[in-house]
C-alpha cells in the first residue's frame, strides 16, 4: 500500500496537492478566525500614551534690570587679601549654612540634603572642579539636581572673591591656565560688562496693560462727559459735528496728544491723516480756519 501511494505521488504529484488542499484551507480559515476574534487586543496599545502637559507653563520670574560692570579677568584671578576678606563675608552670608564655616559641608542646613554639600577640604569628587574658573562657573550656573543654586545676583567681582575664599579650604588647589581665563572671560563677557534688561512675568504685564487700558478708558469717559455737559460751548459743538464715534475720536486724540497739542496745524494733520468714516465725519473737511482754532483751543483744555 505504501509503495502504491509512493508510486502515485511520483507519477502524478498534482493529485497530492488536491488531497491536502482542503486541509490547508481549513487551517487557513481557523487562523483567520482566531486573528479576527483577537483583533481588538492585537490593535490595542498596551503602553498608555502620556501626552506632555503643555498648558502648564511656568511664568517668567521678575528680574530687575541692572548693569554688570566690566572686570579684568587676569587681574582678578590673582588672589589678594582684599578679595579674600570680601569672599569670607560673602561665604558667611550665602554658603556657610550648607558648607559649614570650615568648608567641610557640615553646615546646619546640610542635614537631609541629597547629594550632600561639597566638602571643600577634599580635592576629590568636585562636579566642575576646584580651579578658580570652575568655581566661578558653578557660582554662575549652579549645579542641576542638587541644592547648589546659581548666584547670578552676585556681581562678577563678588563671585571671583567668593571663589578665591572657597579655594582657601582646598588643599593645594589647582591653578588656571591663561587659556582657561580667556575662555571664562569670553563665556560670560566679563571684560566687556553687560546690561541686563528688566523682565516681568506675562501675567504681571497683562495686569499692567489692563490697568493702563482701564485708566485710559476712565480718562476718555470723563472727557466725553465733560463735552456733553458743555454742549453749548462752540468747541464742543464742533467736536460733536465732526465726530461719529466719540470715544474712538478721543482715543485718537489721546494717543497723539504730544503731536497735535503743538499747534492747530498739527491737529488738522492728525485728524485728516487718520480719517476713518466710521470714526470721523466728512464735515471735518469743511471746517473754516476759525473753526479749527476754536476746536484746537477747546481740545487743548480737555487734554
Amino acid at each position: 500500500m505504501k509503495e502504491k501511494i509512493s508510486e502515485l505521488i511520483k507519477n502524478n504529484p498534482v493529485r497530492v496537492f488536491g488531497l491536502v488542499y482542503p486541509y490547508l484551507l481549513v487551517i487557513g480559515i481557523l487562523i483567520g478566525l482566531y486573528y479576527i476574534s483577537n483583533l481588538d487586543q492585537l490593535a490595542r496599545q498596551k503602553v498608555p500614551v502620556v501626552l506632555p502637559d503643555t498648558t502648564k507653563v511656568e511664568d517668567l520670574p521678575i528680574v530687575a534690570g541692572k548693569i554688570i560692570p566690566a572686570i579684568n579677568v587676569t587681574e582678578i584671578s590673582q588672589v589678594s587679601q582684599t578679595l579674600i576678606d570680601k569672599g569670607r563675608s560673602l561665604y558667611s552670608t550665602n554658603c556657610s549654612s550648607c558648607h559649614g564655616e570650615n568648608g567641610a559641608g557640615t553646615g546646619p542646613a546640610s542635614v537631609g540634603l541629597n547629594p550632600a554639600p561639597r566638602n571643600f577640604t577634599k580635592l576629590e569628587g568636585w562636579k566642575n572642579g576646584a580651579k578658580l574658573t570652575q568655581i566661578y562657573q558653578t557660582l554662575q550656573e549652579g549645579i542641576q539636581g542638587s541644592g547648589m543654586i546659581a548666584y547670578e545676583f552676585l556681581a562678577p567681582e563678588e563671585k571671583f572673591a567668593l571663589a578665591h575664599y572657597v579655594r582657601t579650604f582646598v588643599p593645594d588647589p589647582p591653578m588656571d591656565t591663561p587659556d582657561e581665563l580667556t575662555a571664562i572671560d569670553q563665556m560670560y563677557n566679563l571684560s566687556a560688562g553687560q546690561e541686563v534688561p528688566s523682565q516681568i512675568p506675562v501675567s504681571v504685564s497683562e495686569q499692567i496693560i489692563a490697568k493702563e487700558y482701564e485708566s485710559a478708558f476712565i480718562k476718555l469717559t470723563n472727557i466725553r462727559n465733560k463735552i456733553l455737559a458743555e454742549r453749548n460751548n462752540e468747541g464742543a459743538k464742533i467736536f460733536e459735528k465732526i465726530s461719529i464715534n466719540k470715544i474712538k475720536t478721543l482715543s485718537l486724540l489721546n494717543n497723539s496728544s504730544d503731536t497735535w497739542k503743538r499747534s492747530k496745524d498739527k491737529l488738522v494733520n492728525v485728524l485728516v491723516s487718520n480719517f476713518d468714516n466710521k470714526v470721523l465725519s466728512s464735515s471735518l473737511f469743511s471746517l473754516s480756519d476759525n473753526d479749527w482754532n476754536v476746536l484746537f483751543n477747546y481740545l487743548s483744555s480737555l487734554f
